[in-house]
């Protein structure tokens, strides 16, 4: 009888160390979570901004003048440029879904005119 009560404690001890081992591997992701969050707060860029960002509307204004200002000087010199292409990031025009039109053709494909239900539900 005490060498039961004696497995019985042993056994008792394996599970609990698995327990411990699962808890701990569960609770370590989310501890490097919880620090990256605490120095995301502290973090001197929050405090001082992206540096650069000051220079980006500048930066896009020279962008925007250098097709026009190629253009002028192109008809200055006497050629006739073709006209200007459209700017790289201009937004695309929305896309609207057309359904295919039905074939009539009777091209040797199987047309379904109605859902049908599989066999285990009838």
């Amino acid at each position: 009888m005490t060498a039961l009560a004696i497995i019985g404690l042993v056994v008792g001890l394996v599970v609990l160390l698995v327990v411990i081992k699962l808890l701990n591997d569960t609770l370590t992701p989310l501890r490097n979570i919880l620090a990256d969050v605490q120095n995301a707060a502290t973090a001197p860029m929050l405090e001082r901004g992206v540096p650069g960002t000051e220079q980006l509307g500048q930066t896009r204004q020279l962008a925007e003048s250098v097709p026009p200002l190629a253009l002028a000087y192109l008809q200055k010199l006497g050629a006739n440029p073709a006209p200007a292409p459209a700017p790289a990031y201009a937004p695309l025009p929305p896309r609207t879904y057309a359904p295919p039109a039905p074939s009539g053709g009777g091209g040797g494909g199987q047309q379904l005119d109605a859902p049908v239900s599989p066999n285990w539900r009838r």
